[in-house]
């Protein structure tokens, strides 16, 4: 009994490790036919573009309040012109609602700026002139104001004013120089700008301060998204640059738009700084104000450019190169290093200048072992690559929309793989 119990055991000993050999091997092969998996693709010719995104939301660029300090008086007539010389008192302005701007002292008119129709607003600048002393004063609409209209308003420069009509309402759509109210000493206030009243706080007969806020005027057909930039990436960024945005509302729906400000100081958070970029959206069509956006800045582009996906080239030092599959004189498969020049680059594709031509194919990793660069990446010894680069054994383009440089590829055709 004993014996048959030993030989018993040598028998599963023998078969566990035989059956752990053979298992181990198959192991090994397969291992080695995974790392040896490559996929080869084509070099193809076109268009190939560089952009920095971002993202941020729908604002309007017109988007201001409107206070009773910007009322004006309409000059009636002007009775001086450049050259003439004035005594003290002598008329030089009248404006519609009867007020008359007087010479302060004897002198000559030396500069006219205003004209029968002008709008003169508080503190503008109606004339200079020059004194028997050789001293240059400006005129203004507060300078020598008389009329009987002002004993009883308040007028020019005063603490308020009464409003007499209102010409417009919550909703109106005005254009820019459009009258909103007139006020009883002959002053109106004009809309700066073009747009719908969104607020209004006066009515007729209200007595308004001079300093008061007495509209809010939001233009909805003028829109914007200001994106915020990485500061690797601002230095790209430049006013007039062309933009394409997409709204999550709009799904498959692109916007044109282009920079119209970049921002001098950024904003650090955890020591990272980003810069903001104002985009002015063309034609925004059904786009409201608050609507999450993502915008893409166009940096490059080059219309019959060579290129080959970022993971086909390797560097060693200062060396770049591809794989080009070869056969050999057993008609194995094997491949060859070619050294390439590269030019601009996004996080898909990248340029080649030199080393290789349209169509030839070049090896790319499917799959590869640890301890090798991350897969899918450039294969690097150190060092960075301009315009996006070669970062820590891996390719990196950065396409977040945080502001890191990504890309939009048209070509003619697919890129073959096989």
């Amino acid at each position: 009994m004993k014996k048959w119990v030993i030989i018993s055991v040598i028998v599963v000993a023998v078969g566990g490790g035989s059956g752990w050999f053979i298992y181990s091997k198959s192991q090994a092969n397969q291992a080695q036919n995974v790392m040896a998996t490559a996929q080869t693709i084509t070099a193809q010719k076109g268009k190939l573009e560089v952009a920095v995104t971002g993202s941020g939301s729908v604002t309007a660029n017109t988007d201001e309040d409107v206070t009773a300090a910007n009322t004006i008086l309409v000059v009636d007539s002007v009775s001086v012109s450049s050259g003439e010389s004035v005594n003290k008192g002598d008329t030089l302005v009248t404006f519609k609602n009867g007020d008359v701007i007087m010479a302060p002292k004897d002198g000559e008119i030396t500069k006219v700026y205003v004209s029968s129709g002008s709008g003169a607003s508080q503190g503008k600048v109606l004339m200079r002139m020059e004194d028997e002393d050789g001293v240059t004063l400006p005129i203004t609409r507060e300078d020598g104001g008389s009329s009987s209209n002002n004993s009883s308003t308040g007028n020019t420069g005063g603490s308020s004013l009464v409003a007499d009509t209102v010409y417009v309402k919550e909703g109106s759509v005005v254009k820019a120089g459009e009258t909103i109210v007139k006020f009883t000493d002959g002053s109106i206030l004009q809309a700066p700008v073009a747009g719908t009243i969104t607020s209004l706080a006066v009515n007729s007969g209200d007595s308004v301060q001079s300093s008061a806020t007495v509209a809010h005027i939001t233009n909805y057909s003028s829109l914007e998204t200001t994106i915020s930039v990485d500061e690797l990436d601002i230095t790209k960024v430049k006013v007039g640059q062309s933009v394409k945005i997409t709204a999550s509302a709009f799904e498959g729906e692109t916007f044109d738009g282009i920079v119209t400000k970049v921002a001098n100081e950024g904003t650090s958070t955890n020591g990272v700084s980003t810069f903001d970029v104002t985009v002015k959206i063309k034609n925004p069509k059904g786009l409201k104000i608050g609507m999450s956006t993502e915008a893409s800045i166009l940096i490059q582009s080059k219309a019959d450019a060579l290129y080959v996906p970022v993971e086909a080239v390797y560097k060693n030092g200062d060396e770049k190169y591809v794989l080009v599959p070869s056969s050999t004189d057993d008609s194995g498969e094997s491949t060859k290093k070619v050294t390439v020049k590269t030019g601009i680059t996004n996080d898909t594709n990248v340029e080649i200048t030199s080393g290789l031509t349209e169509g030839e194919s070049v090896e790319i990793p499917s799959v590869q072992s640890r301890g090798n660069s991350s897969q899918g990446g450039f294969m690097m010894q150190g060092g960075n690559f301009p315009g996006g680069g070669f970062q820590g054994g891996g390719f990196s383009g950065g396409g977040n929309f945080g502001g890191r440089t990504t890309e939009r590829n048209q070509t003619g055709g697919g890129q073959g793989g096989k």
